[in-house]
């Protein structure tokens, strides 16, 4: 019951509401009692002792406590109503702020359509189980209390006898109470392995297409939804059996009232005003304790739900959060001082002693294949994966000294694979700096290459770009990318593969965009076609998480190391105009592999030494 109290602990927020709202439950049960004893009054009164006069006064008042009763219900309603949607708001908020600030190494675990599932569908059986367990289980609660208490006061052995069936209801409860967490949990579960797939499955649409995937995936969704089918069965057919139970059992309750009733009223040991009106208040009991069986379904239900959604809010945030520091201009002096990381515990390291200075301004090129631990190192730099050992340190303070947000206002960072939400391009950009005009950013569009398809677009800034950026080319979202990053101004760039997977052409205008976004700032760029690595200032060739070697492009050209080999496979894949911007190194490096090796032709790499050409351009 823990979680149950976790959820009716946001209710301490607003404790206006919950006293009017207990309030008007209080004083429209009580009106409860009044038709019974109306009843009762009319029979002996006015049928039994032919007094005609009662009878008006006494229907007014039956009328007048229908009115106060359900007036009140109403009042109740809507205040109880507003009170759970504040909660219910509070706690999708509370989880949705959670999320934000929880690790990537804690969403590299699950499944996107899994949370889908917990903010939604989870926190809506959290708002089901407040609603009907405060706004009926009060009234359902009050409404045994006063009935008891009137059905003693017309006759204490007749009530014992209304409260015979009220051990084998508790029983039932207790077994339905103990054994449905389980069910619920594993439908739950299920739920939220549908939702999983289906969330795969429409982002992969076209991959699925392009495959010819569709009756396979359409096997696996049947698969998947029809473990949900037998989860949600299970749950109704125990339901099936329980409820009707609990029915039958306060109906043999009324049953037996009948009875004994009735051999009392022969007897002489009570009047027939007072049968009819104890047969109404059993009426009455038996209605809550009815409620609350449907209740205890609901808060079954939304107890595992909340579990789900605490799960999630008890889940450690990244460290930093709570740090705030004094927004000062920083240079873009990054030191990283023997530096080491691993994915898991038991796992190989992902770097291991990485240790180089980047000065203000300065250009570092990350270069290896595939896994080397490029796109890892920068990761720990924006702090999306927290260092083990050692320390990365900007202008001379750690990095865990700076506030989470501070920080990563400091870094931009710019993808190969570059997200754009589905909005408008204006939208998009205002991410970079939520204040720019419209003509800032038309000018950083400008910078980037950009504003020439935005103004060919129907409606210019304001044209949505569609899901992921769906309606545009990879070339035109990376330069609304840039853009993006150009608005947002940061002292430290981070280039993951910008000029990957495009055309020559689209090459050359992002590549001019870039030189405008790295213009004065430190940048750290991870290999991309070979262009701005000519003009890096410093090289780091990675492999196996260790830096391996580490210089210029010449400097590493004359080591003829790793970073030789590299280049040596992929010369051949770069653009025309940048051969010439090339042609003086290499003739260098030839001159000088002739000299060592006093040979007339240089030696090429033997089919071992050989890379693949696409290497240079792995991810980290």
């Amino acid at each position: 019951m823990r979680t149950v109290w976790r959820v009716f602990a946001y209710l301490k927020r607003y404790p206006w509401m919950a006293v009017g709202t207990l309030t008007c439950a209080i004083l429209g049960t009580l009106m409860v009692i009044v038709f019974p004893a109306v009843a009762k009054r009319v029979i002996d009164e006015v049928l039994y002792q032919h007094r005609p006069e009662r009878l008006g006064p006494l229907v007014l008042t039956a009328a007048l406590a229908f009115v106060l009763q359900h007036g009140l219900n109403s009042i109740r309603i809507i205040l109880n109503n507003t009170f759970e949607q504040k909660v219910i708001f509070d706690l999708r908020s509370d989880l949705y702020s959670h999320i934000q600030m929880l690790p990537l190494r804690w969403f590299d675990n699950r499944a996107t359509g899994d949370l889908m599932t917990r903010i939604l569908e989870d926190v809506n059986s959290v708002e089901r189980m407040l609603i009907d367990g405060i706004e009926q289980g009060v009234v359902a609660v009050l409404q045994l209390v006063i009935v008891l208490g009137m059905m003693f006061y017309f006759s204490p052995s007749l009530a014992l006898v209304g409260l015979v069936p009220l051990p084998f209801l508790a029983g039932g409860a207790l077994w339905y109470t103990l054994t449905a967490h389980r069910r619920y949990r594993v439908q739950r579960r299920a739920s939220s392995a549908m939702n999983s797939l289906l969330h795969d499955n429409l982002a992969g649409i076209r991959q699925i297409k392009s495959f010819v995937r569709e009756r396979e995936e359409h096997t696996r969704f049947n698969s998947v939804s029809d473990q949900l089918r037998h989860a949600t069965l299970v749950v109704m057919r125990i339901w099936a059996i329980y409820h009707p139970s609990m029915y039958l059992i306060g109906s043999l309750g009324i049953v037996l009232v009948v009875w004994v009733g009735a051999r009392d009223v022969l007897s002489g040991a009570m009047q027939v005003g007072d049968l009819i009106a104890f047969l109404m208040l059993t009426g009455f009991l038996y209605e809550p304790i009815n409620k609350l069986h449907q209740l205890n379904q609901l808060v079954q239900a939304g107890r595992a739900a909340g579990e789900r959604v605490f799960e999630i809010i008890d889940e450690s945030i990244e460290p930093g959060w709570d740090v705030e520091k004094a927004t000062v201009r920083v240079r873009g002096d990054v030191r990283f001082n023997d530096a080491g990381f691993s994915y898991s515990k038991d796992g190989p390291p992902a770097l291991q002693h990485i240790s180089f200075h980047a000065c203000p301004g300065e250009t570092i090129a990350l270069v290896g294949t595939t896994g080397a631990g490029k796109s890892t190192l920068v990761n720990l730099l924006t702090r999306f994966y927290e260092y083990e050992t050692g320390e990365i340190l900007i202008d001379g303070t750690p990095i865990r000294e700076f506030g989470m947000r501070r920080l990563r206002e400091m870094v931009g960072v710019v993808t190969q694979e570059s997200f754009l939400f589905n909005g408008s391009i204006r939208e998009n950009l205002l991410m970079g700096k939520p204040t720019a005009t419209d003509a800032e950013l038309l000018a950083a569009a400008e910078a980037a290459n950009a504003s020439a398809f935005i103004e060919r677009l129907p409606k210019g800034l304001g044209s949505v770009v569609g899901e992921r950026g769906v309606k545009l080319s990879v070339g035109e979202k990376q330069r609304l990318s840039i853009a993006r990053a150009l608005l947002k101004d940061p002292p430290i760039l981070i280039l993951d593969e910008a000029t990957a997977s495009v055309d020559t052409a689209t090459e050359r205008l992002i590549q001019e965009a870039l030189e405008h976004l790295m213009s004065h700032r430190t940048c750290f760029v991870i290999a991309h076609r070979l262009s701005t690595i000519l003009r890096a200032d410093q090289i780091l060739v990675l492999e196996r998480g260790r830096i391996i070697e580490r210089g210029t492009h010449a400097s590493l050209l004359e080591l003829e190391g790793k970073y030789a080999r590299l280049w040596e496979h992929s010369f051949l894949e770069k653009p025309a105009e940048d051969l010439e911007a090339t042609a003086a190194l290499e003739e260098a490096r030839n001159v000088r592999q002739m000299e060592i090796l006093g040979e007339v032709a240089i030696q090429r790499p033997t089919p071992e030494e050989s890379l693949d050409v696409n290497q240079l351009r792995g991810s980290g």
